[in-house]
């Protein structure tokens, strides 16, 4: 028996995979790193751009108590005002960062420039606790440092990173991170936009911090007796979705077996270790509707209307303008019953649960006054009595969100749903004849821009005469800097322009091709490749809206419902909806999952059925390549499905992965369809678990406040 109380308490390491964990080791591995700066009276500099992050694994109490410290500073560009007298106060400055050029420039600012504490503070200490910290960082940190006592060849060497002291005075610390696990996803953005900044501003930098959340999530149960995530097929759509792939393969996981395991440990994993996980990569530029669209799931339409942070409601529910913080944390009406379910679902559900709880206590009633009742009577009671006023107690509280809603709805929202709802019914002109009428009653500005887009993306553009008479109409209405934002929307193909065809002989006989910017859907990769690690915003689609909205199934038929559905609390989604398009206005579906669903069933394919000959999950005959630009990638690692030849090894309710990556975020009404997916290969047998990495969680305001900044 091997011993294991020597495991590093930081590495998540239980038998199966436990993503609660994750938060719990990247904290522990702070606290760890707290508990070995010894002095007490500590002084705390903050990026704050961790601010979130550290707000989701522990309280501002817990981290002072392992600190040591009372105060706290922002690291900025304004640092240098607090003056050299505040910092001579403490025996100790904790610098907490992650890795940035303006922080590296900041801690140069504060430490050896201008102020150079160093200088002027006699033995004052420096402790820099980079997360996640590179070499390359180290080697940066280290030449900004005058004094320094390291060289290449001993930074180059220093695997590990945990502690390494600069100067004699100045240590640097490395804070190895997990991603965060939060409404069932492991995120590793979880600061304003959500990742649609760097996705579209500094994608390979996304590429980086999810590739290496893959590895830790495909080794995090890399201990005794404890079952490793091993790759048997990679899927991926997109230019950078390839890149991390192969990132993925060619550098991160040999990098990580070398570093972590010995010869014949490597050798075991790659020969004899059964293969369970499919790893899944996309990318946001497939799928913008989805992101755009008023969310009709409950937690989405909370997010959407209330804003939800780490499952806690932040935004006033009432007219009052005092707000109401709920928390839905251990919430476990929330959680287990109505956070996934269309709105208009909810009502029923509380009203059926509400009538539950009132027999309840009408029968604990008649009992008390029954004299003939027993003590086991009675004990049942008494222990159920809690548990009833706990109930009643969240019905309420769902009962008041609810309210809350449909007043927003009723007041802002009712005749915006309406468009979103008949959108992909109405032609071009009218669509066009709704957007003037919302110029026309100062509709809000995000609701003007989701238009505009909504229109481009089912049109394949907007012609350049309207879009010309829609640009006039947002600058005289609202203001420089939401016409900003529209061209910034057009210079990231958020919105494609249709370019009038000119009448005279040469457009003619051209074509009208020169100069021509036409929402056409081009079969070179070229230009899209030259944009790689400059930015995520690519053109998607080649074929047009209305083939991939066809082709897709994107807006299935309704069927035949039952008039209770909804109403039971023991089904599941997949009894309840007879297809997973009750998330979003116009019964639509989000293209991601469409395309996640296809690798494992395709029954939803009517338009142009097509068959799946193979037992192994593929994309083949699908049209992925044709329909969408980008990088396809479909590569059986370890898949035998199809192979014939007699099973050697049988192991049976074996737990197999499908790892779903999305670079530049997810909406919950995405993570709804995928929970749907999830209870459909449960419910036909196939014994996997889906596992959603990605930059963030994001939504209409979200997005657009990222191209309104």
């Amino acid at each position: 028996m091997t011993d294991t109380t020597n495991e590093p308490a930081g590495v998540p390491g239980e038998s199966g995979l436990s993503l609660e964990e994750f938060n719990s080791a990247s904290v522990n591995n702070l606290y760890s790193i707290l508990n070995k700066i010894y002095s007490s009276n500590n002084l705390l500099i903050l990026d704050q751009s961790l601010s979130p992050f550290l707000n989701s694994l522990t309280t501002f109490s817990k981290l002072k108590e392992h600190g040591r410290f009372q105060n706290i500073i922002w690291l900025n560009n304004d640092i240098n005002t607090h003056g050299i007298g505040v910092f001579k106060k403490f025996s100790s400055l904790i610098i907490l960062i992650e890795e940035t050029n303006a922080n590296l420039v900041a801690v140069e600012e504060l430490l050896v420039s201008k102020t150079a504490i160093l200088d002027k503070i006699d033995g004052l200490k420096i402790n820099i606790i980079v997360k996640d910290l590179s070499r390359s960082y180290l080697y940066e940190i280290n030449k900004a440092l005058r004094g320094s006592i390291l060289d290449f060849n001993t930074i180059l060497g220093n695997q590990k990173k945990l502690s390494i002291n600069v100067t004699p005075r100045v240590k640097v610390l490395d804070w190895e991170t997990y991603p965060v696990f939060n409404d069932g996803i492991l995120l590793v953005d979880i600061r304003q936009f959500g990742g649609i900044d760097t996705y579209f501003e500094e994608p390979l930098k996304q590429v980086k911090q999810l590739v290496d959340s893959v590895v830790k999530l495909l080794f995090a149960n890399n201990g005794p007796n404890n079952n490793l995530l091993k790759l048997r097929n990679i899927y991926g759509k997109g230019n950078h979705a390839d890149f991390l792939i192969q990132l993925l393969q060619d550098v991160k996981i040999p990098e990580y077996l070398n570093m972590n395991l010995n010869k014949l440990e490597i050798e075991f994993y790659r020969t004899k270790l059964i293969s369970n996980t499919d790893l899944i990569v996309l990318e946001r530029n497939m799928d913008f509707y989805s992101v755009l669209f008023n969310q009709l799931n409950y937690h989405g339409l909370i997010d959407d209307l209330f804003e939800l942070k780490f499952n806690t409601i932040v935004k006033s529910l009432g007219e009052v303008e005092e707000p109401i913080s709920m928390n839905l944390n251990n919430d476990e009406l929330y959680t287990e019953q109505l956070k996934h379910l269309n709105f208009a679902s909810v009502g029923p559900k509380l009203n059926k649960l509400a009538k539950e709880v009132q027999h309840s206590f009408k029968l604990k009633d008649a009992a008390n006054d029954n004299n003939n009742t027993n003590l086991k009577d009675i004990r049942k009671i008494v222990n159920n009595l809690g548990n009833l006023t706990l109930q009643q107690d969240l019905i309420k509280k769902h009962t008041t969100i609810s309210e809350a809603i449909l007043h927003r709805i009723n007041t802002e929202y009712e005749t915006f749903l309406s468009f979103q709802n008949d959108i992909f019914e109405m032609d071009y002109k009218l669509q066009l004849s709704k957007l003037k009428y919302f110029f026309n009653i100062n509709y809000d500005k995000y609701i003007l821009l989701t238009s505009i887009i909504l229109i481009s993306i089912v049109n394949d553009g907007i012609k350049e005469r309207d879009f010309e008479w829609i640009s006039h109409e947002i600058l005289d209405n609202y203001g420089m800097g939401t016409s900003l934002a529209l061209e910034k929307l057009v210079e990231n193909k958020v919105i494609k322009l249709i370019i009038d065809q000119g009448t005279d002989f040469l457009s003619t006989i051209t074509g009208g091709l020169a100069g021509n910017q036409q929402a056409a859907h081009p079969i070179d990769e070229s230009q899209s490749l030259a944009k790689l690690g400059i930015s995520g915003a690519q053109e998607t689609y080649r074929a047009n809206f209305t083939l991939i909205d066809k082709f897709w199934n994107l807006h299935p038929l309704d069927e035949e419902e039952d008039d209770t559905i909804g109403l039971s609390i023991k089904e599941t989604l997949v009894d309840m909806y007879p297809n997973p398009s009750f998330t979003l206005p116009s019964n639509t579906v989000p293209l991601t999952s469409r395309i996640v669903e296809s690798l494992y069933f395709r029954d939803f394919l009517k338009y142009k059925p097509v068959n799946n000959i193979k037992k192994r999950p593929n994309w083949e005959n699908l049209g992925i390549g044709s329909m969408f630009n980008g990088k396809t990638v479909d590569i059986n690692i370890d898949d035998k499905s199809d192979v014939r030849e007699k099973k050697k090894v049988t192991i049976e309710n074996t737990q197999e992965y499908v790892i779903v990556v999305l670079l530049g975020g997810i909406t919950r009404s995405e993570i709804t369809c995928l929970k749907y997916l999830q209870e459909r290969l449960h419910k036909s047998g196939k014994s996997k678990k889906i596992v959603v990495i990605t930059s963030g969680i994001v939504n209409n305001k979200k997005f657009l406040d990222y191209f309104l900044a």
